[in-house]
């Protein structure tokens, strides 16, 4: 099992790989559109004036991380990719155009949040190792084989899965299963409106963590995040997750300020590397829990765990 960090520039990775990441990912700077990138990020928030890296930059990114034996993967998962037919020849050239400055660069592989993306691939050839975005919103066993069959390598799941299910997914053989250590969606991710109140810039229609007055027989809540239903910490699950074969944890953090992301990457790094020194499942969290007591704490507090049972987890239709 190896954790995967989220980079917006060399600096970043270099915290990152140092804080023991094993694969970092990103997406570069294109141009194509104003405010949204193909990395199904706006191009900046509110941290952050740049989240993409341009090209000379990309190439000293990907060489650091290869001389730190870490892996690279290459966003292109823009999920809100139907065309009119006018721009639809004009579109799929600049994607590829985008895809091939990261193969030049020497990514490892390509994150893919739609078939049609995958199949315009194949169609120009190009043959580098595709991972199924959490876009594509795979929740079981079935849809995971599909997408093996197609041909490609991983599969990232749902943010609200349970173990039972994610341990019947990790029976599908011949390709990898990459589950979200932190944070993260609030509601299915195939719906996702790139609007995160990160100042993105963005109003693409119904964002789920967008507040609302909620109105009942009995109460008035106001300014209140109704469709968000985000969960936090996976920690308490990493030992059933890395017995049943999850290859990947993932980090998010491209919304938040470096170093937060940072300490999140060493803690679930730290918990990885002391199961892997065959250290039990709970000995292996609470050293590393210990370690970055004061920031665990307050997300421990809200009891929004990751992959068990749980209020938010009930709640799901």
């Amino acid at each position: 099992m190896k954790v995967k960090a989220p980079v917006i520039s060399l600096e970043s990775a270099e915290k990152m790989l140092g804080a023991g990441a094993g694969e970092i990912y990103l997406g570069a700077s294109f141009g194509a559109f104003k405010n949204i990138s193909y990395s199904a990020r706006g191009n900046s928030n509110s941290y952050n004036p740049q989240i993409t890296i341009d090209e000379s930059e990309l190439k000293e990114t990907i060489q650091l991380a290869h001389d730190n034996n870490a892996q690279v993967s290459f966003l292109s998962n823009l999920p809100q990719f139907s065309l009119p037919s006018s721009e639809r020849s004009r579109i799929e050239q600049n994607y590829i155009d985008y895809i091939q400055i990261g193969i030049n660069c020497g990514i490892d592989n390509v994150v893919i949040a739609d078939i049609g993306q995958y199949l315009l691939l194949r169609e120009h050839n190009i043959d580098i190792p595709c991972y199924a975005s959490v876009y594509l919103a795979t929740i079981n066993a079935e849809q995971v084989r599909f997408l093996k069959n197609l041909g490609f390598k991983r599969v990232t799941l749902e943010y609200h899965m349970l173990t039972d299910e994610i341990r019947e997914i990790c029976l599908v053989e011949g390709i990898d299963i990459e589950v979200f250590a932190n944070f993260g969606g609030t509601f299915l991710n195939g719906r996702c409106s790139l609007y995160h109140n990160m100042g993105e810039s963005l109003d693409l229609g119904f964002p789920c963590k967008s507040k609302y007055d909620v109105i009942t027989e009995s109460s008035v809540e106001q300014d209140y995040s109704f469709y968000d239903s985000n969960l936090y910490c996976s920690l308490c699950s990493i030992g059933k997750l890395y017995e049943m074969g999850v290859s990947t944890l993932k980090i998010t953090g491209r919304e938040i300020p470096i170093k937060v992301t940072e300490d999140i990457v060493r803690t679930y790094s730290k918990c990885v590397t002391y199961l892997e020194d065959q250290m039990d499942y709970m000995t292996a969290r609470n050293l590393a829990f210990s370690e970055c007591k004061e920031f665990w704490s307050k997300w421990c507090s809200k009891k929004r765990c990751k992959y068990m049972k749980s209020k938010v987890t009930n709640s799901y239709l």
